[in-house]
């Protein structure tokens, strides 16, 4: 699951950053790169959390001092 959603997230950030280039040579109307900016800008912050994320960290042991101890 997690390699599809990798894969969703690429394609989303692709899509924010390819209707502008296409919008440059004359291929596509402002409202149309608009349109598709934001449902990918949408779609990746929705998938890329899931897609990315890290395992949580382990916690570091605790070190306790005693009162008359410095360190």
């Amino acid at each position: 699951m997690r390699p599809i959603l990798q894969i969703i997230s690429i394609l989303a950030l692709l899509g924010t950053i390819g209707p502008p280039l296409i919008f440059l040579v004359g291929g596509m109307d402002v409202d149309a790169v608009k349109r598709l900016m934001l449902i990918a800008t949408v779609l990746w912050f929705v998938v890329a959390p899931f897609a990315w994320e890290r395992g949580k960290p382990k916690q570091e042991e605790q070190v306790t001092q005693t009162p008359g101890e410095s360190g």
